[in-house]
């Protein structure tokens, strides 16, 4: 599809007419990529996150997304970006694109308030974090997840399509041969590693997948979790392994002795974890592939992984806490 950024009177007219939102103060355009973004300020103060979604994502997909959202804003004491039903109480609205004939589905989701850290986090803040990875966890564990719920598997599928994704660099001239035949070696270990986890209800089930430094936002020491557009099943160890790839050795230490305060981890999670924590790289580096414009940084990041995590992985040497 080939929808158009809508002018923003265009979105003002349309939220009027489908979400009754008639004292807008200020409709901003934030940016264009998997889907196009708008931040709506009202007159008193309330603002709201409006989302375009383009591409072949179904409908039941983005529903799915909002459905967890409401099911952690009634059952859970986090503050998360709540979806707003339309005047048909529906979470999607869907708005043709009269001069391609192409349509996207828009929904709208309550505003965080907060900003990223341009930091390491404090200890007070990594243990805040900790309860948030830990009320996920135990909301999936208890949620009665709807038959109709389409969200993606992280899986050793998963991981073998982001090194396949990868492979791509190597006539590109973004990694060589040598660091990804290494990638390749660690993928297989990794691989069995997935294998002999198993689907248990205490290891597996909805997670977030993509809480990094961008998003979680603090407000006045609180923080808050955003950009759930990534849920999907996986385990909750590959959840906390992608947080720990934005902290330092010494505060991965400290985030999984505030997680385990509330939920214990059974068996060598270490090992599982610097196993997940690699296969988060390596799905990251093939998310970032796809952007030309990241080519150059993975040109020099993929030999410092390579070295500093996947030969001592391979080796049997522990990283992840030095």
């Amino acid at each position: 599809m080939n929808y158009e950024v809508p002018s923003l009177q265009k979105v003002e007219e349309e939220l009027i007419r489908y979400y009754n939102l008639d004292t807008i103060k200020k409709v901003e355009y934030l940016g264009k990529s998997d889907n196009i973004t708008f931040r709506i300020d009202m007159i008193k103060g309330k603002k709201y996150l409006l989302k375009l979604h383009m591409g072949a994502k179904s409908k039941r997909y983005i529903e799915s997304e909002l459905l967890w959202l409401e099911e952690l804003e009634t059952n859970t004491d986090l503050k998360v970006q709540t979806p707003i039903r339309n005047i048909n109480n529906q979470f999607i609205t869907k708005i043709n694109d009269h001069k391609t004939g192409d349509h996207a589905y828009w929904t709208l989701q309550n505003w965080i308030k907060g900003e990223t850290l341009k930091r390491q986090p404090t200890d007070a803040e990594i243990e805040k974090l900790a309860h948030l990875l830990v009320t996920l966890h135990r909301n999936s564990l208890t949620w009665c997840v709807p038959e109709t719920f389409e969200r993606p598997y992280y899986n050793a599928e998963n991981l073998l399509n982001s090194l396949t994704q990868l492979k791509q660099l190597i006539s590109l001239h973004a990694i060589t041969i040598d660091d990804f035949k290494i990638l390749q070696k660690t993928t297989n270990k990794i691989e069995s590693v997935i294998h002999s986890q198993g689907k248990s209800k205490d290891a597996w089930g909805v997670i977030h997948s993509d809480i990094h430094e961008s998003n979680y936002v603090m407000n006045q020491g609180q923080p808050s979790i955003i950009d759930f557009s990534s849920c999907g099943f996986g385990y909750y160890l590959f959840d906390m392994a992608e947080t720990l790839l934005h902290l330092s050795p010494n505060n991965r230490e400290k985030f999984i002795t505030y997680y385990q305060k509330e939920r214990k981890l059974e068996g060598d999670y270490t090992e599982v974890l610097e196993a997940f924590f690699i296969w988060a790289v390596i799905r990251n580096f093939a998310f970032l592939s796809k952007n030309r414009n990241e080519h150059n940084e993975l040109a020099k990041s993929t030999p410092f992984v390579v070295e500093n995590f996947c030969r001592k992985y391979l080796n049997g040497e522990r990283f992840l806490f030095n």
